[in-house]
């Protein structure tokens, strides 16, 4: 009976510690700096937008681009030719850090289904 109550006592203080390092992080909203592009057909082959076929590029820089940056690590391995070019990626999401503009993130969405698409062009991730 004894363990029982010991056990219990040890999940219930387990479970109140970790509610409580829950409670100490504060959801907060932040400014961002970017760019945003909406087009129809490819990104690498442009065209202007028409009903059903209208979607939205999104390039993030600055603080929120090394915020995601970070978070969705490791780097490819061989993302590009420039070892100093970081190459960071998940799904349709693409990050990248080159020393000498900062990081940037590319995504995009499908407004005529709300699907993720990518949001960058091929080798205009490793060169421009």
């Amino acid at each position: 009976m004894l363990i029982r109550a010991s056990l219990l006592f040890v999940a219930l203080l387990c479970l109140l510690l970790a509610h409580e390092a829950r409670a100490v992080w504060e959801f907060v909203q932040k400014d961002f700096s970017g760019a945003y592009a909406i087009y129809g057909a490819y990104l690498d082959d442009a065209v202007a937008p028409v009903a059903g076929d209208t979607k939205v590029a999104f390039r993030l820089t600055g603080a929120a681009a090394k915020d995601m940056f970070d978070a969705i690590g490791p780097d490819m391995r061989d993302g590009c030719p420039d070892p100093q070019i970081r190459i960071r990626n998940r799904d349709m999401l693409l990050c990248r850090h080159r020393p000498k503009d900062g990081y940037r993130c590319d995504f995009g969405f499908d407004l005529s289904t709300g699907l993720s698409i990518g949001g960058a062009v091929g080798g205009a991730v490793c060169g421009e």
